[in-house]
């Protein structure tokens, strides 16, 4: 069974001050590598005057394409600890960029770790998120006789994504693969075998949207 993650919903930002440091976190839900690219350069723009504007980010759904950036921290005290934040908490498909204006009191390399990782940490606390649950495609045909009991026992555990009314009643829906098997053995029982059920893919859905 594939592993369920978590994407932000829509940019947001947030802002901690630690020793008179400001850190400004941008979250962004991105879909390549090149996206990521282009709202970084976008928010380094908005806050070209910050002393840092440091970036991590996991751009696809596998969980592969992962990039970061001290950008003039010292090695390692800003980049990496952001990645760790969105590994550790299965975010992908995220880019976070930690923007900092110096306050004039120096954090040390264990600080900037610490204010790094707080700052995505918090940040993804206030993010609306959303999780992807690894999910099973089905499309059940059936008579309108049967059509209540039958959508009435999908929207238990799955989710609707279509439905068209013609000489029979079909309706597709995405069910988390967990379930799925389940839920097929409960459709055919309750149309005692007469409903037709087509598996038609997989892959990850938002059950939450």
């Amino acid at each position: 069974m594939k592993e369920s993650y978590y994407c932000v919903r829509g940019e947001s930002e947030s802002e901690i001050v630690i020793n008179r440091s400001r850190f400004i976190t941008t979250l962004v839900p991105v879909d390549s590598a090149e996206q990521a690219f282009e709202e970084i350069k976008r928010i380094s723009k908005k806050y070209s005057d910050a002393t840092h504007n440091c970036y991590a980010f996991v751009s696809n759904r596998e969980n592969t394409e992962q990039r970061f950036s001290d950008d003039g921290e010292p090695q390692g005290t800003a980049g990496i600890p952001m990645l760790e934040v969105l590994k550790k908490r299965n975010f992908r498909m995220t880019l976070a960029v930690v923007t900092r204006y110096f306050g004039g009191v120096k954090l040390g390399a264990g600080g900037l770790v610490s204010a790094y990782s707080r700052s995505v940490s918090e940040a993804l606390d206030n993010a609306r998120i959303a999780r992807y649950d690894f999910a099973k495609y089905y499309e059940v045909s059936c008579d309108y006789s049967d059509f209540r009991r039958l959508s009435d026992e999908i929207a238990k555990c799955a989710q609707v994504t279509s439905t068209e009314y013609g000489e029979d009643v079909a309706t597709a829906f995405a069910v988390p693969e967990k379930d799925a098997e389940a839920l097929i053995e409960k459709l055919t029982d309750l149309s005692f075998g007469k409903a037709s059920i087509t598996y038609t893919g997989e892959g990850f859905f938002d059950f939450d949207k």
